[in-house]
């Protein structure tokens, strides 16, 4: 269940396209446009377990020095 408030300060969330950075190995990628909820007070994001997952699929797959994946 997705949820509707920050788990940290319990604000409403919105949703909001994002860069999500994440390091694999010893690279760090950054990729645009990831789906997410943020927390409108304090900036917190969740993003869903399925794409998280396809974005580590993406980063492996992706494995370039200084990889910049959209």
């Amino acid at each position: 269940m997705r949820p509707t408030h920050c788990q940290n300060c319990g604000t409403a969330l919105m949703e909001a396209a994002i860069v999500y950075e994440m390091i694999v190995g010893e690279e760090l990628f950054q990729i645009e446009d990831v789906p997410a909820l943020v927390c409108r007070e304090c900036g917190e994001q969740w993003i869903e377990q399925e794409v998280r997952e396809n974005l580590e699929q993406l980063a492996a797959e992706n494995g370039t020095p200084g990889g910049h994946v959209q």
